[in-house]
């Protein structure tokens, strides 16, 4: 009962908070984490956790939906070789330089510092889409920025797993066989999330019912996310190209008026899914820094090195890129921006306080910088 009231309350804080946000033009998910921050310094709230696979099963699916069903196919066409530079490159660039970063300023083993650097590798796509959305881009630009930070999200997902794999078998994973295995999830993933765009497309094409249609589209990232676990697979890839799939054949698939029913009933769920986990990683915050509050100076100069680490490597990744497509005939590149949205997709890759100390491995380790989850 406990927690049935926490998260009616979460969701009433997080209404209250949208509607300021709206009104002082701010970020709403900067405002929930510093609102859930607020709360969780006062002495009467109780210390909240949360499983990751909570957040690995029931909140990313629906999130990772929603945003690959925004993208337009013609304006990703456009932009794939910017995109699958940005969402495959500056993800294995970001998390290799994090992990040598993190091994020598934190004292982690080269294998838990890369999956940390996986974790921290990626952006958040509802972060990124709802930023786009205030923003007066042009429409390339702003499917580049989704379409990246998208891709990006199911990359450093599948990089994490791979990277857990290292970790758990004490380092001595060869390269050759991450390899492997990293093209194993993610085109198993994609296998499994293409079968079930097509059999939710015939599906649909056979249903005229708006409540029957609505049902489907909540439970298809859910059938695919399920699906590719099952097999050992990337959930998270399963339902990015699910999503992308069924975004494009969605003019005919369903009429005009169920398609804004579906895109209010969508509109509604991330709301409530997202200003939960913006909260919650606000309110876990406090209790996360008294846990390594006995080397506050040293817990510091962590972030800070890897938080400048992550700026330096996606300015050193994006400028040069950004010159190279500035060559290319006017109208064949978009520009290319680099996005560092935090959000809740690396609340599925990591255990919360107070189960581990270490945000980068479900294993006791030394403290470890990975504080910063908010918008930046």
């Amino acid at each position: 009962m406990q927690s049935v009231e926490t998260v009616l309350a979460l969701v009433v804080v997080a209404t209250v908070v949208a509607v300021s946000a709206r009104r002082l033009r701010l970020p709403a998910p900067s405002l929930l984490v510093a609102a859930g921050v607020a709360v969780g310094l006062l002495p009467f709230v109780p210390r909240i956790s949360i499983d990751p696979q909570v957040v690995s099963l029931v909140v990313l699916p629906p999130l990772l939906y929603a945003a690959g069903e925004d993208l337009s196919w013609r304006e990703l066409r456009r932009v794939w070789r910017p995109v699958t530079v940005l969402a495959f490159g500056l993800v294995l660039a970001s998390a290799a330089a994090v992990g040598v970063v993190a091994a020598a300023v934190t004292g982690l083993p080269a294998s838990m510092a890369f999956v940390l650097g996986a974790i921290l590798a990626s952006t958040d796509p509802v972060a990124v889409t709802a930023l786009g959305r205030r923003l007066p881009l042009p429409a390339r630009v702003h499917t580049l920025l989704q379409g990246e930070s998208l891709f990006n999200d199911a990359t450093s997902l599948v990089l994490f797993r791979v990277a857990v794999a290292g970790a758990a078998a004490g380092g001595a994973l060869s390269w050759q066989r991450a390899a492997g295995q990293f093209v194993l999830l993610a085109g198993g993933g994609a296998a499994i999330g293409a079968a079930v765009a097509a059999c939710v497309a015939v599906i649909r094409r056979r249903t005229e019912d708006p409540v029957l249609e609505t049902v489907i589209a909540l439970l298809t990232p859910y059938v695919a996310y399920v699906a590719a676990e099952a097999v050992h697979v990337s959930g998270v890839t399963a339902v990015v190209v699910a999503s992308v799939i069924l975004g494009g054949l969605s003019a005919s698939l369903t009429n005009p008026g169920i398609r804004l029913q579906l895109h209010a009933v969508y509109g509604t769920v991330v709301f409530l899914l997202e200003s939960v986990v913006f909260a919650v990683i606000g309110l876990t915050l406090p209790g996360f820094v008294a846990d390594v509050a006995t080397r506050p100076a040293v817990l510091l100069w962590q972030v800070v090195a890897i938080a400048g680490t992550m700026l330096a490597v996606r300015f050193l990744w994006v400028a040069p890129l950004a010159a190279f497509l500035s060559q290319a005939p006017a109208g064949a590149w978009p520009g290319v921006l680099p996005s560092s949205c935090r959000g809740p997709a690396p609340a599925a890759c990591c255990p919360w306080p107070p189960r581990c100390r270490c945000r980068c491995s479900p294993m006791p380790a030394p403290a470890c910088p990975a504080a910063s989850w908010s918008s930046r």
